[in-house]
C-alpha cells in the first residue's frame, strides 16, 4: 500500500502510531499542518474516526488517528475522560497547569480513590471513508500526590503524576523496560487489532487503494 498520514502533532503519538502501522505502507508521513476537527462525538472511538476521516479526505490517501483519555471513577461528574487534555476548560494552558489542576481535583482523595484507567481508540480511513476503528482498555494506575519536574516528556504530561501500585508505586518514568510494556499496553493492543485488520484486508486494500 502507499502512504499513510499520522493525524497528530504529539511527539509521543507519532512514535507509537508509526509502531502501530509499520510494515504495511510504503511511507509513513507526519501531517503537514494541524487540521482542526471538532471532537463532537461522545466516545474516544467516534472522535478518532472524525480525525482520520478528515485528514484522509484532505490528502486523498490513508490516515490513522487516535483519541484517548483517562477515566477517574472517584471524581464522578467532575471528570470527563473525553476532555483529559482540556479538562481545565480554558485556552492557553500548558502541561504544568494540567498537572497542578489534576492534583487540585484529587486533593481530598486517598488510596484507591486516586485510581485511574486509560482508554484509547484508533481509526483508519482512506480518502474520506472510514475503514476500521477500535477502542481498547489501557493501563490501570494511580494519581500521585506530588511530582518532580524531572519526570516529564512532551505529549505525555499525565505520566508526570502517574504511579503504579503493582510496581511499588514507581512513577511512569522510573519503570523498567519490562514494566513500561504494561504502562504502554494500550498501544500494544491497538497494534494487535490494527495489524490484524490490515493483514486480513491487505489484498483488497492494495487492489482498491494501492499504487
Amino acid at each position: 500500500m502507499s502512504t499513510i498520514i499520522l493525524a497528530t502533532n504529539n511527539p509521543h503519538k507519532k512514535k507509537m502510531l508509526s509502531y502501530v502501522v509499520e510494515g504495511f505502507f510504503d511511507e509513513i508521513r507526519e501531517q503537514d499542518s494541524k487540521i482542526e476537527v471538532d471532537e463532537t462525538e461522545n466516545s474516544f472511538q467516534g472522535n478518532a474516526e472524525l480525525k482520520a476521516i478528515a485528514l484522509s479526505k484532505l490528502h486523498h490517501t490513508y490516515a490513522v488517528a487516535t483519541d484517548g483519555g483517562i477515566l477517574i471513577p472517584s471524581l464522578g461528574t467532575n471528570w470527563n475522560g473525553l476532555l483529559t487534555r482540556r479538562f481545565l476548560g480554558k485556552e492557553n494552558v500548558d502541561d504544568w497547569d494540567r498537572v497542578e489542576g489534576l492534583l487540585a481535583l484529587m486533593k481530598d482523595k486517598e488510596g484507591a480513590d486516586r485510581d485511574m484507567f486509560w482508554h484509547e481508540a484508533i481509526a483508519l480511513a482512506y480518502n474520506g471513508k472510514l475503514l476500521f476503528s477500535q477502542e481498547v482498555e489501557g493501563d490501570h494506575s494511580r494519581v500521585q500526590k506530588t511530582y518532580s519536574r524531572d519526570q516529564y516528556a512532551p505529549g505525555i504530561w499525565l505520566c508526570t503524576v502517574t504511579e503504579y501500585p503493582m510496581f511499588s508505586n514507581k512513577n511512569f518514568f522510573e519503570l523498567t523496560d519490562k514494566e513500561r510494556e504494561y504502562a504502554e499496553i494500550s498501544w500494544h493492543r491497538l497494534r494487535e487489532v490494527t495489524q490484524k485488520y490490515l493483514h486480513e484486508h491487505k489484498a483488497d486494500l492494495t487492489e482498491t487503494h494501492g499504487n
